[in-house]
């Protein structure tokens, strides 16, 4: 991607990139204002809501692009701009979580103070595409200097899985790529995601026989059942426990539910629960596992009974921590941050799961406080978003010229 005749070229671009997005950091606001501004919780989604904005600043741009909707009002937009290989794909998501409690302003009416954008998505995940569409004004300007492709996507869905915002554009809609850049695990530009730990989510429930709580000797009590099950899976052990790259697998117990008053016996318990396990590890493993502490369980309590439905996996994905998009983050990030950021595996989850599972180079890389995402209050920091935008146009045109 890089030769001694373009150097001279690289370096007026390099300069013409930073002033630039210095330049349009009202431009960025407006347009995080406006991203916030559209109600977009998942559900119902309402993602066009937000994709009418960007099809509005891709046409007085003159930006290709197409809209893709599996389902009526979940929209995606897909904006294009050169030709050719290599194709670098970048995704922002357009849905985001309920508000909550505790605001202290409208969460959909930005508030911009002491230079922080406040407001529902301005961390996750509307806030990052706003530099992304001023960037996008400046790659069509100089569209004919570009050697390779450039895929800017608004997504829906990513709140809830993502069936009908990128996992849909991958499978249905041909979209595709050789790189992408996800820009939504924050930490401020410090760290790149180049592997997300498995997600598996379980559904387990507890079946008794409802009786009077007077007598609960005459029913079989589902909630105690599952207590005693509950207690067990807090000691489920894991075929690998460490990775130089990530922390150790983690279970959660989500939710809880069963009963219908002080005086009946419960005949069903309901619980969810969230495993993130490592590279390494299947699925298989871990259910083998679940089913053993099962078998224990009602080895000495003949009354116990479960069922096990799986809500959700994704399995773990990893790409090599030496490969060239991370090398020329780091290195532009350096230049603009004076940091070095490093490479982790995450224990979230993004979209770069899918387009690793695709074949697709995904690394995640972006701005914004870790614990910014779905809290009351939700901020970003504007020159965070201006850096970022500086460090995006860098890599984009590093990997396209």
């Amino acid at each position: 991607w890089t030769t001694p005749v373009c150097n001279l070229i690289v370096s007026k671009m390099e300069e013409h990139i930073i002033s630039y997005m210095q330049d349009h950091e009202e431009e960025i606001v407006r347009l995080s204002t406006e991203l916030i501004g559209a109600n977009t919780v998942n559900p119902p989604g309402n993602e066009y809501l937000a994709v009418n904005i960007i099809k509005k600043d891709f046409n007085a741009h003159d930006i290709k692009y197409d809209i893709f909707e599996k389902i009526t009002g979940r929209a995606n937009i897909v904006g294009y701009i050169g030709k050719g290989k290599p194709t670098l794909l970048i995704a922002c998501h357009l849905d985001v979580v309920p508000p909550g409690d505790g605001w202290d302003t409208d969460p959909f009416k930005s508030v911009v103070k002491d230079g922080i954008i406040f407001g529902r998505g301005a961390n996750d995940n509307k806030g990052q595409m706003a530099p992304m569409l001023v960037l996008a004004k400046l790659l069509k300007d100089n569209e004919s200097s570009l050697n390779g492709s450039l895929l800017l996507i608004g997504a829906a869905d990513e709140e809830k899985g993502s069936r009908l915002g990128l996992e849909y554009l991958l499978d249905e809609c041909g979209i595709s790529a050789d790189y992408a850049i996800i820009p939504d695990v924050a930490n401020n530009m410090k760290i790149i995601d180049v592997g997300e730990k498995g997600a598996l989510f379980l559904n387990i429930t507890s079946y008794g026989k409802q009786a009077h709580g007077s007598t609960p000797e005459k029913g079989i009590n589902a909630i105690w059942n599952m207590i005693e099950l509950l207690n067990q899976l807090r000691e489920l052990k894991y075929k690998c426990l460490t990775h130089e790259l990530f922390s150790p697998p983690t279970l959660n117990l989500g939710t809880i539910s069963g009963g219908a008053a002080h005086n009946i016996v419960p005949a069903k318990c309901e619980v969810k629960l969230d495993i993130r396990y490592l590279p390494g590890e299947t699925e298989k493993e871990i259910l083998n596992n679940i089913y053993a502490i099962i078998t224990s369980v009602k080895k000495h309590n003949s009354t116990a009974k479960f069922d096990i439905t799986v809500d959700t996996h994704l399995p773990p994905t990893q790409v090599s921590a030496d490969n060239p998009l991370i090398s020329l983050i780091s290195k532009h990030t350096e230049s603009i941050l004076g940091i070095k950021p490093v490479p982790i595996g995450f224990s979230g989850v993004t979209v770069s799961k899918q387009l690793i599972e695709k074949g697709i180079m995904a690394v995640g890389f972006g701005p914004g406080d870790e614990d910014q995402s779905h809290i009351a209050n939700e901020s970003i920091k504007i020159q965070e978003l201006i850096d970022f935008g500086k460090i995006m146009g860098l890599v984009i045109f590093d990997i396209l010229k």
